[in-house]
């Protein structure tokens, strides 16, 4: 018996979908983060098209805060409210030119007001270029991230913290299937769990203890769901 491939496009068993392009992800290149202050420190403002310039020779037409606001959501993973309560304010203000200047660039905002995070991700539609950096999964990582996404959404006030001993007791389910040593999974969660803070998903806390991101109640569907934990179950009965 095989892992389902979630690692290459096209590869994935018949019927279980790829969650690479769920995540909220970083477009290639980047964007630096711009002044909130134009020229002699004063904080410039206004509407959309008001022609604030914020250094030599911009030719830019949004304000600073709406500005910031894209900034951020191009760089990614993806912004909150909790974090960035500024920029996240900014973000509802501006919200559809930013949704505009991003559509621009092939990218389409998704905002969740109840988890309140935002993050961008390629336009749903076809013949159009990819954009946003793809995170390569591994079998383990997508079974943490299924665990870690049903926790949060089983929690009272929507805040989950976890520690690197509670994930692999969930993951020893899987530690038959590969073969391996018990030192060759410790390797591969060790892996997982670096993966998942750079990308996002867990943000650390002290000792080995990581909050999960809320932007996991938002950033997989619910067939995506539903058909991944289904097969996950399945192998985790084959290898009791």
């Amino acid at each position: 018996m095989t892992d389902p491939d979630v690692t290459r496009p096209g590869s994935t068993r018949p019927g279980t979908p790829d969650l690479r392009s769920a995540r909220p992800g970083r477009p290639a290149g980047g964007v630096p983060t711009p002044s909130t202050t134009g020229r002699g420190g004063q904080e410039t403002g206004g509407d959309a098209g008001a022609g604030a310039h914020l250094w030599p020779g911009d030719h830019g037409t949004l304000p600073a805060p709406a500005r910031l606001a894209l900034a951020r959501l191009v760089r990614g993973p993806y912004l909150a409210a909790d974090a960035d309560p500024d920029v996240w304010r900014a973000l509802l203000t501006h919200e559809d030119v930013v949704r505009e200047r991003l559509c621009d660039q092939y990218l389409d905002l998704v905002v969740d007001p109840d988890a309140q995070v935002a993050f961008v991700r390629d336009v749903p539609a076809a013949d159009t270029p990819p954009v946003v950096r793809e995170l390569t999964l591994t079998f383990l990582d997508t079974a943490l991230l299924l665990h870690l996404r049903a926790l949060l959404l089983d929690s009272s006030d929507g805040r989950v913290a976890i520690s690197r001993d509670e994930a692999a007791d969930h993951l020893g389910m899987y530690r038959r299937r590969g073969g391996g040593s018990p030192m060759d999974f410790t390797r591969q969660l060790d892996a997982t769990w670096a993966r998942l803070i750079e990308s996002g998903m867990l943000e650390p806390l002290s000792g080995d203890r990581c909050v999960v991101s809320p932007v996991l109640r938002t950033v997989f569907g619910a067939d995506q769901v539903a058909a991944l934990s289904a097969e996950y179950a399945r192998l985790a009965k084959e290898s009791a």
